[in-house]
């Protein structure tokens, strides 16, 4: 009796396993999987802009002390004058010291976005899919697969209606 049980259990399993999944089911995932890669591309882009702004930030920072630094190296032609040394080499070693800083924030920013952008190209080859799938399926009309068609130059249009100009 057991081993009727198992071999029952063991033909449903692979039944199941084998059995196509409906395309209603697969659009839902698809939609779902579209909608959760849209969420993560939409907050992706919105770090990547704070961060990208931060780093703008920075690179300010970074140019207002390398001004600050030529303005002192400028003040004589023999070198920085003595009485400014102690803050000219203040200013020098700050902005030395945020060198790395900065770098690693420009690599950081870099990293983030490739991954923002696998994140978007995945987003976007499932939205093809489920487009494809739709389509299959008969649920998207001809009207929403057509090419957007350009808009008219509005000179080209009224001197079209006007007809051809008269020769000289």
């Amino acid at each position: 009796m057991l081993a009727i049980s198992v071999i029952a259990f063991i033909i449903i399993v692979v039944v199941d396993y084998f059995r196509p999944i409906p395309p209603e089911v697969r659009m839902q995932a698809l939609r779902h999987q579209v909608s959760e890669l849209r969420a993560a591309a939409d907050s992706c882009r919105s770090a990547l802009d704070d961060e990208e702004g931060q780093l703008r930030a920075s690179d300010a920072r970074f140019d207002s002390l390398k001004s600050l630094i030529e303005y002192y190296e400028g003040l004589n032609p023999r070198g920085v004058p003595a009485d400014s040394y102690e803050v000219y080499l203040e200013i020098f070693t700050i902005y030395n010291e945020g060198i790395p800083e900065r770098e690693a924030a420009g690599d950081t920013l870099e990293v983030h976005w490739e991954a923002c952008r696998a994140i978007t190209e995945r987003h976007n080859q499932i939205a093809d899919s489920a487009l494809a799938l739709a389509t299959e399926l008969g649920l998207m009309s001809d009207s929403l697969l057509r090419e957007p068609v350009a808009p008219e130059d509005p000179d080209s249009a009224e001197s079209a209606a006007e007809g051809p100009s008269p020769e000289p």
